[in-house]
This record gives C-alpha cells, structure tokens and sequence, in this order.
C-alpha cells in the first residue's frame, strides 16, 4: 500500500484521525486486537505520528534558517562586491606603475570565482593596503582612507561567519531532511501493516472497514 500521491499534510492529517478513531472506537480495538493490534500496539503507531511531527518541525525550521543565512549571505556579498571593485579600480589606477603593489594586492587577472577564496582575495587586499602606510597615503590622494578599508573588511568576515554558518546550516537541514525520510517511510509501514490487519479483523463489518480507510487513509 502506498501514499506517495497523497500531499504531505493530508497524510498526516488522516494518519492521526485513523489512530484517534481506532483508539476511540472499542469495536475496531477489540477486533485488531485478536490479530495483535491491542492498544499498546496502536499507540506504537501514535508514537511513530509524533515523532514524525517533532522531525518536520525541526526539519521546517532548519530550511528556514538556510534560506535566511543564504539570503544574509547574498546581501552581504553584494555590499562586499560593490564596495572592494570601487576600492580595486582606484588602487589600479593608483599603482598603475608599481608591480611590487599589484602583485602584493592581487590586482592583476580576474577575480576568484570560489566564494573563499574570493573572499580570502579581498581579505588580503585589504589588510596589505591598512598595514602599508605609503600604499594607504597614496590611495588617501584619490578619496580612500583608512576608514572605507576598516569598513570593507569588517565585513568580509562577517560575510566569511556567514559563509560558514550557510555550510553548518545547509548540512543540518541535509540531515533533518534524510532523518525526516526515514520517519516517514517508518509511519507509511506501519499504516500499510495496520490496515491490511484491520481490513482481515473487520471482514465481518465491512462497513465499519470502509468508513476506516475512506474516512482516513485513501489507498492508493
């Protein structure tokens, strides 16, 4: 028997009304229950349901904090772009004629494509130029201080924090969503086996059994 037509939230839905009726209803647990289905049996199925509940909100809650950190990410990725290519193309003009600065600044070619080590590129750029004094006083003749620099690199790193936190973010949600997959498989077995036990307990209501499956499960 399987579910995967059914959406997510009506599964669950339904899954919940089958154990609640079931426990509720003393004629469908007296009949499951000569076949092995007592009580205690149905809420193993109750706790399955549960623990697949608690799984999904973490495993919602966790996409949540993906897409939040990848959008700080991009935000702040495009503030860093904007200001560290202003900064390039003056420092280009600037030192135009001194290889020693182009070369220690990384000025020459295209930039990195990998987020780390573009980043990494721009942090270097920036703490030469803080940490040259001649470099810097030349860069203050074409409207840079100290303080635009100061302000590039505060926030590199916290574009390379957020960075990491997408890496420990994308990981976890990965590992909720693997987690939430099995849980679900777990609970699509259970009611499988359960409802073919209960279709043989109440051959002799079979009207009981329809309303059972119709009002709960659809199988497919």
């Amino acid at each position: 028997m399987h579910f995967s037509k059914l959406p997510f939230d009506v599964f669950m839905t339904k899954v919940a009304a089958l154990i609640g009726d079931s426990l509720s209803n003393p004629d469908i647990v007296t009949a499951v229950s000569r076949f092995g289905y007592d009580k205690k049996r149905i809420r193993v199925g109750e706790r399955v349901l549960k623990d697949t509940e608690k799984i999904v909100g973490k495993q919602n809650l966790a996409q949540e904090r993906k897409i939040n950190n990848h959008e700080e990410r991009r935000m702040l990725m495009e503030g860093v772009k904007k200001k560290y290519m202003k900064i390039l193309q003056i420092a280009r003009i600037a030192f135009d004629k001194d290889n020693i600065a182009r070369k220690a600044l990384q000025m020459d070619g295209a930039r990195e494509t990998s987020l780390d080590l573009w980043i990494n590129q721009v942090s270097v750029f920036s703490n030469h130029l803080l940490n040259e004094s001649n470099w810097l006083g030349v860069l203050k003749n074409y409207g840079i201080n100290r303080k635009e620099l100061n302000d590039l690199l505060i926030d590199v790193e916290k574009l390379r924090s957020t960075a990491m936190l997408c890496e420990k973010s994308k990981t976890e949600a990965k590992k909720l969503t693997e987690q939430k997959q099995y849980k679900i498989k777990e609970l699509q077995d259970w009611v499988s086996d359960y409802l073919k036990i209960a279709k043989i307990a109440l051959e002799d209501n079979p009207e009981l059994y329809k309303k059972l499956r119709m009002n709960n499960i659809n199988e497919q």
